[in-house]
C-alpha cells in the first residue's frame, strides 16, 4: 500500500472517567485524561500521595471529541467541521492546535508506541488499519492496509516509536505486518491479553491469560526468537515497558497487584494495589500509571518508588456519569 498524506486520527484509547472532585490547577501536571465520551479534558495535578484533577479544560468550539496520547502533552481531536486536529497541551491548558488533513471516517481503537510518536489505528467497519509516525508535530501515514488481507481480525496491536515494527494480535495469535508482503505469524498463544513493543524497537512482550505468562519476542523483524519470560502471574492483564527500558510493568487485576519484571533476568517483584488494576494508563511522571477509575469510587495511581511499587489513593467524586471505555 502507498503511504497516505497527512491524515485524520480518531484514536479511541482507554480514557479514564474522572474520579476525584474537580480542583483548580495546582502543582505540577502529572498527565491528562478525557472522559469516556471524549467530550471533556482534564489535567491530573500534584505529586504521588497528593494527586488531584483540574476543572475541565476549555476546548475549541469545533472540537467534539478528544483522545489523549498516553504520558504525553498532546491530544487528538475530532472536530465537527473541517479536518481533525492535534491539540498541544501545556500547563493544564491547550497551547495551540495543528490541523490534520485526510480524514479516516472512524477508528474502533488505537495503539500507541512507547513514547507515543507512532500509533496504529483500526476501523473494523472499514476493514482498515493505519500506521502513523511522526506524532505529534509531523504526522505521516506509513501504512494504510485493507485488513481483509490479514489471517484474522485484529483485536489489539503494538508499534515501535519509528513505526517500522508493527504487530497485531487476535485472541490467540500475534502477527507482524511488514511494509510489503503478507502478515507473518510470530506467536501462537492461549489467550492474548496485551502486547507492547519495547523501547529498543526490535523486541516485544505479550501477556497470555491462559498460561498466566509473559512471552518475550526478540529481534522480531530479523532473527526472531521467543521464550517465556515469566509464568504463574495470577490474573495477568496489561503490559507497559519502563521508562529506562530495563524492566516491564505487568498489571494483575485478578490478583490486585502489579509486578515489575527485570527483562534481562526475569526476576519478579510484586506489590499489592488494594484494587484490581483493570486500567494501566501511563501518566507523564516517570513509571506512573492510572490503574483504577470506576465511577463513584476512589481512584488509584500506581508509581515506582525507588525499586518498589506503590499505589496512591485519589478521592472519588460525589457523582460520576461515565464509565471507562
Amino acid at each position: 500500500m502507498k503511504p497516505a498524506p497527512l491524515h485524520r486520527f480518531l484514536l479511541p484509547i482507554l480514557t479514564p472517567v474522572l474520579m476525584s472532585a474537580a480542583v483548580s490547577l495546582s502543582g505540577p501536571v502529572a498527565g491528562y485524561l478525557s472522559n469516556a465520551s471524549g467530550t471533556e479534558l482534564r489535567a491530573i495535578t500534584g505529586v504521588p500521595g497528593a494527586f488531584g484533577f483540574s476543572d475541565p479544560i476549555t476546548l475549541p468550539d469545533e472540537v467534539t471529541r478528544v483522545r489523549v496520547a498516553p504520558a504525553q502533552d498532546y491530544a487528538l481531536a475530532e472536530r465537527g467541521t473541517g479536518d481533525p486536529a492535534i491539540l498541544f497541551l501545556a500547563g493544564g491548558a491547550i497551547d495551540h492546535q495543528l490541523p490534520a488533513a485526510g480524514l479516516m471516517p472512524a477508528a474502533d481503537w488505537a495503539a500507541f508506541s512507547p513514547t507515543a510518536t507512532a500509533a496504529i489505528l483500526y476501523a473494523a467497519s472499514a476493514n482498515r488499519l493505519q500506521v502513523v509516525s511522526g506524532l505529534p508535530n509531523s504526522p505521516q501515514i506509513l501504512l494504510d492496509l485493507d485488513t481483509t488481507t490479514l489471517p484474522e481480525a485484529p483485536l489489539t496491536a503494538a508499534v515501535s516509536d519509528d513505526g517500522k515494527l508493527v504487530l497485531v494480535a487476535s485472541g490467540q495469535a500475534v502477527y507482524r505486518i511488514p511494509q510489503k508482503g503478507a502478515a507473518q505469524l510470530v506467536l501462537s498463544a492461549g489467550e492474548v491479553v496485551s502486547l507492547a513493543v519495547l523501547r529498543n524497537g526490535t523486541d516485544a512482550v505479550v501477556s497470555d491469560r491462559s498460561t498466566a505468562s509473559v512471552h518475550l519476542l526478540q529481534n522480531v523483524a530479523s532473527s526472531l526468537t521467543t521464550h517465556v519470560l515469566v509464568s504463574d502471574l495470577a490474573g495477568i492483564g496489561k503490559l507497559n515497558p519502563s521508562a529506562d527500558g530495563a524492566t516491564l510493568f505487568v498489571a494483575q487485576p485478578g490478583a490486585k497487584a502489579v509486578s515489575i519484571i527485570d527483562l534481562a533476568s526475569g526476576a519478579v517483584q510484586s506489590s499489592s494495589t488494594d484494587v484490581p488494576p483493570e486500567e494501566f494508563y501511563p501518566l507523564r511522571n516517570r513509571d506512573t500509571f492510572l490503574i483504577s477509575a470506576k465511577p463513584g469510587e476512589p481512584g488509584w495511581i500506581y508509581f515506582r518508588d525507588g525499586t518498589a511499587g506503590r499505589a496512591a489513593f485519589v478521592p472519588a467524586v460525589k457523582a460520576a456519569t461515565e464509565t471507562l471505555q
